[in-house]
């Protein structure tokens, strides 16, 4: 997470709250709002300028419910301060009041691959495009301001599974409406057991729910999970509000992640205060031998609703221009140029459409019937 400071312990003596409600609001500011007392801290979060979730801590912190859209300072004894996150990463601390853990839980976390931009900037099947060719282990992500709308897992740069928040796809085709105007796309690169693992949480099995109240009493339940050698998540809601997920495969702890009040971070172990109450819950995993494979198609979507046809790939271009090329002799890389400014096409930017069309002009340009049978095998291999 990369957090810009916009205020910084401005004192609350001389804040006009109301003022920077409005000038959260009227940018469409995405990130968090916290307000420091001696007593306790409040947080809340916000998400192309509308407040979606708060919570406030004592000083032993415990984690209390917080009037978040009503908000009403306490005192002016204390500091107020704004830290600006892209919206795809401050919408993760409102997922993380989720009871029963989903993928949604984890964005953000890993090394960023391509930081969250909207889908104006950007077009997502180039993005996956990039992702393939980079043998990427991780995930991409899709969201508005209000929601996370999917996330794609890849192994090597191969798609495994497609999650819409209600399923997981794991076999055939995709295509997903993107809307060019509201929505943004980040994508993070993992450990490989990470994408594997979040694109199997279709089986999570709630097996053990427990307290504990100290990190003896943690570690004898990490062991019981290694000495079983299952293949499980842990997750721990903690005293302090901090959410804590440890995940292990065949008994083997992978990686820790702790999503605490202002970041998600590794860690492999985290304090546990003696005598406080903490909540546990271990869930087992089903990792199939085999891993899914998907074809997933990012479709725009404008304001009216109207489809935009996404571009085919660059790689498959680069191949049909290369089939031309044999088919024909040496000219045809001449020839290519010539026929591609001739009707107006660009090579970057071929609608499914116009790489039909184009097909149909390069054959027509192969004099020989043989090879001009033979591109058109070549073509018919090909995946648009």
């Amino acid at each position: 997470m990369q957090r810009i400071e916009l205020y910084k312990d401005l004192n609350l003596e001389s804040v006009n709250l109301e003022e920077i409600f409005r000038e959260i609001q009227t940018k469409s500011e995405s990130g968090y709002l916290k307000i420091t007392y001696w007593d306790q801290e409040d947080y809340i979060f916000y998400a192309g300028g509308k407040p979606i979730g708060g919570a406030t801590y004592d000083r032993q912190g415990k984690k209390m419910v917080l009037d978040y859209l009503s908000y009403r300072i306490k005192n002016n004894n204390g500091t107020l301060s704004f830290f600006r996150l892209p919206t795809l990463e401050v919408l993760v601390f409102k997922y993380k009041e989720l009871k029963f853990p989903t993928p949604y839980n984890f964005v953000s976390y890993g090394d960023e691959f391509l930081a969250p931009v909207k889908t104006t900037m950007v077009d997502p099947n180039r993005v996956l495009q990039q992702a393939k060719k980079a043998h990427l282990d991780g995930y991409i992500v899709v969201c508005d301001d209000e929601s996370y709308k999917c996330m794609l897992f890849l192994q090597e740069g191969n798609s495994i599974a497609f999650y819409d928040g209600k399923r997981f796809i794991k076999k055939g085709d995709v295509r997903f409406s993107v809307k060019r105007e509201t929505d943004y796309v980040g994508v993070y690169s993992t450990e490989p057991e990470v994408s594997l693992l979040l694109s199997c949480m279709d089986t999570l099995k709630l097996d053990e729910e427990d307290d504990f109240r100290s990190k003896e009493e943690l570690e004898a339940i990490e062991k019981s999970i290694t000495s079983r050698k299952a293949t499980c998540l842990l997750d721990a809601t903690l005293s302090s509000g901090d959410r804590f997920y440890q995940f292990f495969y065949s008994g083997v702890p992978v990686i820790g992640i702790l999503h605490g009040r202002e970041e998600i971070v590794s860690a492999s172990r985290v304090d546990i205060k003696p005598g406080t109450e903490n909540r546990l819950k271990v869930f087992s995993i089903d990792v199939p031998l085999e891993t899914g494979s998907v074809n997933v198609e990012f479709v725009y979507e404008d304001v009216d609703r109207k489809a935009y046809i996404p571009s085919v790939p660059e790689e498959t271009v680069r191949k049909l221009k290369g089939f031309f090329i044999e088919e024909i002799g040496p000219i045809g890389s001449l020839l290519w140029n010539r026929i591609l400014k001739s009707n107006g096409l660009d090579e970057a930017k071929l609608s499914k459409e116009d790489f039909e069309r184009l097909v149909n002009i390069l054959r027509d340009e192969i004099p020989d019937e043989k090879h001009k049978d033979k591109f058109i095998e070549k073509v018919r291999r090909l995946e648009t």
